[in-house]
Parts: C-alpha cells; sequence; structure tokens
C-alpha cells in the first residue's frame, strides 16, 4: 500500500495490491485487466488519469460511461465530472420502472410523465456541471429490466466502443446491488470481449462502487472483497468538492430520498477483476433479493450464462 498526501490538496490515496504468487490462469486473467496498456503499471497510469480531480494537468484518456440510471453518473463520478467533457455518456434504462408505482410515488400521473422528468433532470446536471454539449445517448431500457435485456445491451454497448474507441470506460461492478447495475457490467464486460474479437482495441474498465449487501445490512461507498485485489484509487473529497458534488446531486429532485443514503465523503475507483456472471457476486442473499424488482442472483446467473452462450456465435468479422 502506497499514499500521498498533499496539504491543501484532497489526501488521495493509491493502493496497489498484486498476489506474489499466481496460477498459471490468474496471469492469463490479469491479461484481461489492462486494456491497451502493455502492462500493470501503464494500466494503473491510466487509472489515475481518469479519476483525476477536477482541474487536474493530468491528460484524460479518451473516455466512456456506461451507467444503469440517470444519476449514477453523478454519485460515481461527481466530483470530478467537468474532466469528462469529451467523454461518452450512455444509460442504459430511463430510470422509470414500468409498473408505474415510482412514477405515482413521486406524484406523476404517468410513466411517461416521469420519464421526461427523469431526462429533464440529468440534462439539468450536465448542465450545472458545464457539459452543456456532452456526448451522451439513453438506451431507453425500463428500470428494473435490464437483466432481461442483456444480449441487446451488449451489442449497443460494444458498438458504441467501436464507434468511439475509449480507451477507458467507467462502469459499475459486479456487486450484486441492483440488477440492473450487474447488467451494465456484464454489458460492458463482454462488449469490450467483442470489440477486441473483432479487432479492436480493449478499454481499460474502471469501476466505481454503489452498493450492496454488508454485515449492516445495505452498505454503501465501498467494493465487494475479490480475491484477485486490482489497482485502486482512493480520494477523500475537499470541502469544496463536496459541496460542488452535492449541488449536482441536487439536481435529481425526484430521487432525494434515495440519494440521502449516499454519502458525498469519497470517491473510489479500481481497474475491475475479470467476474464470472455465471455466479452470484457473493455468498448468501443479494441486496436486491429485498426488493419486488423481479430479479433473484439464481435467474441473473441463468440469463447470463444463456446469453453468454448466445454471445458465442456473435460473428466476429465488423459489421
Amino acid at each position: 500500500m502506497r499514499s500521498n498526501r498533499a496539504r491543501g490538496y484532497k489526501d488521495c490515496y493509491v493502493v496497489a495490491l498484486y498476489r506474489l504468487v499466481a496460477a498459471r490462469e490468474e496471469l492469463c486473467a490479469s491479461e484481461l485487466h489492462v486494456g491497451p496498456a502493455q502492462s500493470t503499471l501503464a494500466a494503473e497510469d491510466l487509472l489515475r488519469r481518469g479519476t483525476a480531480e477536477a482541474g487536474s494537468d493530468l491528460p484524460m484518456p479518451r473516455a466512456m460511461v456506461v451507467v444503469a440510471h440517470p444519476d449514477d453518473e453523478t454519485i460515481a463520478l461527481g466530483a470530478r465530472i467537468e474532466r469528462l467533457g469529451e467523454a461518452h455518456f450512455i444509460h442504459v434504462t430511463d430510470g422509470a420502472p414500468r409498473n408505474e408505482e415510482d412514477s405515482r410515488a413521486h406524484g406523476f400521473e404517468n410513466l411517461d410523465e416521469y420519464r421526461h422528468a427523469r431526462a429533464q433532470e440529468l440534462t439539468g446536471m450536465f448542465r450545472q456541471a458545464g457539459l452543456k454539449r456532452v456526448s451522451r445517448m439513453c438506451l431507453n431500457f425500463r428500470d428494473q429490466e435490464a437483466s432481461l435485456n442483456l444480449s441487446a445491451i451488449t451489442l449497443q454497448v460494444a458498438r458504441q466502443i467501436a464507434e468511439h474507441q475509449p480507451e477507458i470506460i467507467v462502469t459499475h461492478p459486479y456487486e450484486g446491488g441492483h440488477p440492473d447495475h450487474d447488467s451494465c457490467a456484464f454489458a460492458v464486460h463482454h462488449a469490450v470481449d467483442i470489440n477486441r474479437a473483432r479487432g479492436g482495441g480493449r478499454p481499460l474498465v474502471i469501476e466505481a462502487p454503489f452498493y450492496h449487501a454488508g454485515p449492516a445490512g445495505f452498505e454503501v461507498g465501498t467494493f465487494l472483497r475479490y480475491d484477485g485485489w486490482m489497482p485502486e484509487m482512493f480520494y477523500e473529497l475537499t470541502d469544496a468538492e463536496m459541496q460542488r458534488k452535492q449541488e449536482l446531486v441536487a439536481c435529481f429532485a425526484t430521487q432525494r430520498e434515495t440519494l440521502r443514503g449516499f454519502h458525498n465523503l469519497t470517491e473510489r475507483f479500481r481497474i475491475a477483476p475479470v467476474y464470472d456472471f455465471t455466479r452470484p457476486p457473493h455468498q448468501g442473499k443479494v441486496l436486491y433479493e429485498n426488493y419486488p424488482w423481479g430479479m433473484s442472483a439464481e435467474r441473473f446467473c441463468q440469463l447470463a450464462e444463456e446469453v453468454e452462450d448466445k454471445l458465442d456465435s456473435v460473428p466476429l468479422r465488423k459489421a
């Protein structure tokens, strides 16, 4: 573990944890982590540059952000989102569940009104952050239904990777917090594989923590423990950064109650490990099984396995 503390700036801890002894399979798997870099040190450099604080002189890599819902980008990157003016943002869902319970709970008469409000909030956040002309798109899948559309999401993300050729992709970890979050992780990892198989590059996948089951029931802002730890960046936000991030979070008025569960004290990132999406992210009950979202870890893993089999038959030549 290495730490770097500079007075007058935020505390920034850079953690690079490597195994000293690894089986051959683990060494092969580690090659999948480094993206376009030629070494783990080069990958760590991409991680550092891609997550640097707003105003940093470090050159920003070509970036793509793939998240499940409007506001996920702000939860993950709010303190440094100003550096992402040249990035391409993909929101997989519109943030509005089909059953309209959320719509009515937030005072909207119907689903379309709620969808529109969520889209307007996202536009307002980008405007507040100074990213009025940022490149972005929504795949328009329904909130809570991404896991039912893994193949379509993966192929759409793969097309966006081929078009934008990012060096890094920031997305969700596979942690059982929300099935839409896990679906984004699945799509990004498999889309990267498809892009490489078609002769394209392999962007470095960087993930930010959201929430998962923990000893107290709901754990926010930390990663699930993973045996193959990868380089990680941990930032303690300054007072100014916390205030700025809170201003962006406040743009999502419909999500005020939900967003109270998150804190604005830190932001954390790591190079994504290699996941087995056909197995639950951890033992025991995953967090989203406590909510009426129509998905279980067992079902998610079944869907993942079925889609992986289908993706194996995707033509490797570019369309």
